[in-house]
C-alpha cells in the first residue's frame, strides 16, 4: 500500500525506509521550497506537542528551528543577541502572566 507524505523529513529517513525493505520516493528541494517546507513541519510539530507535549517532540522543534535558521541565512548569535534585548524590554514567560484585555480609554 503507497502512503502519500509530502512533506519534509530529516535526511536519513529514505535510507531508514529502505533499511527496513520498502522503498521510497523523494526529491531534494531548492532553497525557496525547503523554507516553506520547513515552515510548514514546524507548524505540524507545534500541533503535535500541543497534543503531547514532550522532550522527543520538543527536541524535534529545536532541530526545526536550527533548519530555518539556516535555511533563511540567519545569524545565530544575533538571534541570541535579540532574545536578550527581548528578555530586557518585555520580560521573559517565567511569572506566567496571562493577559486578558487592554482597555485603550476610548
Amino acid at each position: 500500500m503507497k502512503v502519500e507524505y509530502n512533506k519534509i523529513v530529516r535526511d536519513k529517513i529514505p535510507e531508514i525506509i529502505r533499511d527496513s525493505g520498502r522503498t521510497c520516493e523523494y526529491k531534494i528541494l531548492g532553497e525557496s521550497e525547503v523554507r516553506e517546507a520547513l515552515q510548514e513541519k514546524l507548524l505540524e510539530k507545534a500541533q503535535i506537542f500541543l497534543k503531547r507535549p514532550s522532550e522527543d517532540e520538543l527536541s524535534d522543534i529545536y532541530e526545526l528551528l536550527d533548519a530555518i535558521v539556516e535555511s533563511f541565512d540567519f545569524e545565530p548569535l544575533h538571534i541570541d543577541y535579540l532574545k536578550i534585548q527581548n528578555k530586557e524590554n518585555k520580560g521573559t514567560y517565567s511569572e506566567k502572566v496571562f493577559l486578558i484585555s487592554v482597555d485603550d480609554g476610548q
